[in-house]
């Protein structure tokens, strides 16, 4: 403005068609002061309650509504988790985001059911399921003799004669892959793991092994260890029917770019795995990966000083293969250059926030502007530690994390996981809770201390979503 007033002061004001006089420039500098003012608020960023009232529980629950529309719709490795993806895909490309595809061998594996049965001193029909990635019996199924082993250590088969017998083994110390190869390599035919409490476990193998697993409740594994003790000889017949095959999962990426495209700016992760299991998986976990889409489709119109990357992670239920395929992907510097992750798994069913590290107390900036913020939203919240999700890898890797998930879930893994269940405000909740501070910290630096972390949330008057809720 002062260039342009010196210009035309020193060249228009000297008589003839562009004669000005010196208030006239002082009225049009004035006047071009307010432009430039004015246009600058014009391109701001809209302030939180702008954003908020972006985020829309009714276009979380739709996206739910589509990922979860059928049994067993997302199995790792299935056309159905590839058709998912693509929808994924579709939608963050539609919101502007640039489109990468991580993709990756997995096993495919379907569960068709197990059954078990004692044989002998008298008939008797138990409650049985299998284990994620156990082959199946072929023809009538396994019949032997049922041998007590322990936790199934090497060492405790090396004192138990299981050559053509079924192991029964209790949870615990080992991981249940483990505890199947060391009676495979001892002899047994078949496996049978109980619970070191009452119910099932709902476990996977995490790969395939060398013979069938399947597990029964922890009542029932007490009982036939009792009547082994008893010295009672016990024959079972376990049949295990599994599709097992080689296939491939992906892990969809929309990144946003940092303002100017800055090669310096950091990257903010926000994830969700959008596979599931044997299940419609609405809560598990089609509520996060729909959060997801919504908060990239609100903060994908913002200029940020950090890039955003929004990442639908497959292959979460087979062991967090996306996760830990991302991570590991990633370079020191870009491990560095990574300043959060925010992870969200079933945010849809429950009445508490739950905020979780892989250690109650981690060192993460990010856990604790969440509490921040669930404080300023009033909404109640407990702090726990987890490595059951996607934040996992991230955090093994130095990065700060924070997974958000709504419990309890009483249809967990159960085919009860539909969408019906979700609640609409659990939704909006998170989405908001996400959406701000993803904002807040792509948009400033944020202080590192809780007093400093709380002095800025402070500043912003929140509604609290729970009442603002669609």
């Amino acid at each position: 403005i002062t260039i342009m007033v010196n210009y035309y002061y020193n060249n228009c004001t000297r008589g003839g068609l562009f004669m000005v006089t010196r208030k006239t420039l002082k009225l049009l500098s004035a006047v071009l002061a307010l432009v430039m003012l004015m246009t600058s608020f014009a391109y701001a960023a809209p302030v939180h309650k702008d954003i908020f009232k972006e985020v829309s529980g009714d276009n979380i629950y739709n996206h739910i509504a589509v990922l979860a529309g059928t049994d067993d719709a997302r199995l790792t490795g299935s056309e159905g988790e590839a058709a998912a993806a693509e929808y994924i895909a579709g939608q963050m490309a539609g919101y502007g985001l640039k489109i990468e595809r991580q993709q990756f061998p997995v096993v495919y594996f379907k569960d068709n059911g197990a059954e078990l049965k004692i044989t002998s001193p008298e008939v008797k029909n138990l409650e049985v399921q299998n284990f994620s990635y156990t082959p199946s019996t072929s023809g009538d199924g396994l019949t032997a003799q049922l041998v007590d082993a322990g936790f199934g250590s090497a060492e405790e088969f090396a004192g138990v004669d299981v050559r053509g017998k079924i192991a029964l083994i209790k949870r615990g110390y080992y991981t249940f892959y483990d505890k199947t190869q060391n009676a495979a390599a001892a002899g047994a035919i078949g496996v049978i793991i109980f619970n070191r409490e009452p119910g099932f476990i709902g476990g996977t193998l995490g790969d395939v092994t060398d013979i069938p697993a399947a597990e029964v409740k922890g009542e029932v594994g007490e009982e036939l260890r009792a009547m082994l003790a008893s010295g009672q000889s016990i024959t079972v017949n376990m049949k295990v029917s599994t599709v097992i095959r080689d296939s491939f999962s992906q892990n969809i990426i929309g990144v946003l770019k940092a303002e100017r495209g800055s090669k310096d700016a950091q990257t903010i992760v926000i994830g969700a795995h959008y596979d599931s299991v044997d299940t419609p998986g609405a809560n598990d976990n089609a509520s996060g990966t729909a959060a997801l889409l919504e908060v990239a489709r609100v903060l994908s119109t913002q200029k940020l000083a950090y890039n955003l990357k929004f990442i639908a992670f497959g292959a979460e239920e087979a062991g967090l293969i996306g996760a830990y395929n991302y991570v590991e992907g990633l370079s020191q510097e870009q491990l560095d250059n990574t300043a959060a992750m925010i992870n969200m798994d079933m945010v849809g069913v429950g009445d508490k926030v739950g905020i979780m590290t892989l250690a109650e107390d981690s060192d993460s900036f990010i856990a604790d502007l969440a509490e921040v913020y669930l404080n300023k939203f009033n909404l109640a919240y407990d702090r726990s530690a987890s490595d059951a999700s996607d934040h996992a890898p991230f955090e093994e890797y130095g990065v700060p994390v924070v997974f958000f998930d709504y419990h309890d879930d009483p249809y967990y893994h159960t085919d009860a996981d539909s969408t019906d269940k979700i609640s609409k405000t659990n939704l909006y909740n998170i989405g908001t809770l996400v959406t701000a501070m993803t904002y807040d910290i792509a948009k400033t630096p944020m202080p590192k201390s809780k007093k400093g972390l709380k002095a800025k949330v402070n500043k912003y008057k929140f509604k609290n979503p729970e009442i603002a809720a669609e």
